[in-house]
């Protein structure tokens, strides 16, 4: 079976499965995500609901390749759809309205050169090789978020300026997804299991140097913390050093202080091949590396050397 093929079977054959299918509208939806990575979807609309759960098919895909049952595959994606995902039940004109929504408004970090074509249609602000995205945040909890990219026709809707965007963005995702520093020692025996990116560190030369992570509470997105106000002067006051900052995913940052005796071509090397191996598409932040200034309270570009 061709993956178009297996896409039509998943949306005809879904309806056979839900327990009252005159209620749902079932379609397939090209979709574009971070870092311009395009995915097909299976959206099941029920009539009545203002938001509709999507779930994405091309891991379902290989896993279909790889030998699992058709039937095993359309049993998930029903039962996620059913009991995985909150019913969020939120008027569409709420969002035409900004201080309805104005309070659920965050910040998102993306890498400026991979998600080019989708910033030509949303407000943003540039942060050396990244851009400071603006989202509407619909649902949190310890599983995930469920959020939307706000567009320049928002912007123009609410009649606002995109600094005045930050403003508002920024207290809010302070405020809802508060920074976190660990030692990353302390986080191995989890992490590692979670995260191969960290043990591709971890087999560095850098067990010896101290590394921390800075995330968020929730882990998702957490890269956006490097952008905080005082969190990294803080915690470069509290090392008495400059900071390197490697971006491990879009997830979390790793940290190391600059007293060390670091080479930086060694680091980025690290972070490119990273991204290369363990980082899937849709979470990868950037191939540089940033550094800190203390005494400037700035951060620095390093960038990666272009492939060939």
């Amino acid at each position: 079976m061709t993956y178009h093929q297996f896409l039509t079977y998943v949306r005809e054959q879904s309806v056979y499965e839900l327990e009252h299918p005159e209620d749902y509208q079932i379609t397939i939806n090209h979709v574009v995500k971070n870092n311009s990575v395009e995915l097909d979807g299976i959206c099941l609309h029920k009539h009545g609901e203002s938001l509709s759960p999507t779930i994405y098919l091309n891991s379902y895909y290989e896993e279909y390749q790889k030998g699992r049952p058709l039937k095993s595959i359309l049993g998930e994606i029903i039962s996620t759809i059913s009991n995985d995902i909150p019913r969020l039940e939120i008027p569409a004109s709420l969002y035409d309205d900004y201080d309805s929504v104005r309070q659920q408004i965050i910040l998102r970090l993306v890498n400026y050169k991979r998600n080019q074509e989708q910033l030509k249609t949303c407000p943003y602000l540039p942060f050396c090789d990244l851009a400071i995205t603006f989202r509407w945040l619909v649902h949190s909890d310890p599983y995930g978020i469920a959020s939307s990219l706000i567009t320049n026709r928002e912007l123009d809707l609410w009649n606002i300026t995109v600094e005045e965007l930050y403003q508002t963005a920024i207290v809010n995702t302070r405020n809802l997804f508060p920074a976190r520093i660990q030692p990353l020692q302390e986080l191995l025996t989890e992490y590692q299991e979670e995260n191969k990116a960290f043990q591709q560190f971890m087999d560095s030369p850098l067990p010896s140097i101290p590394l921390y992570l800075l995330s968020n509470q929730n882990r998702i997105n957490g890269a956006t913390c490097m952008i905080y106000e005082h969190v990294l002067a803080d915690f470069a006051a509290g090392q008495n050093s400059d900071i390197y900052i490697l971006p491990s995913s879009i997830h979390e940052v790793l940290m190391i202080p600059a007293r060390f005796p670091l080479e930086e071509e060694a680091l980025l090397s690290m972070v490119y091949n990273a991204n290369r191996t363990v980082v899937s598409l849709t979470e990868i932040l950037s191939d540089s590396i940033y550094r800190y200034d203390r005494f400037r309270n700035r951060i620095t570009l390093i960038e990666q050397w272009q492939d060939p």
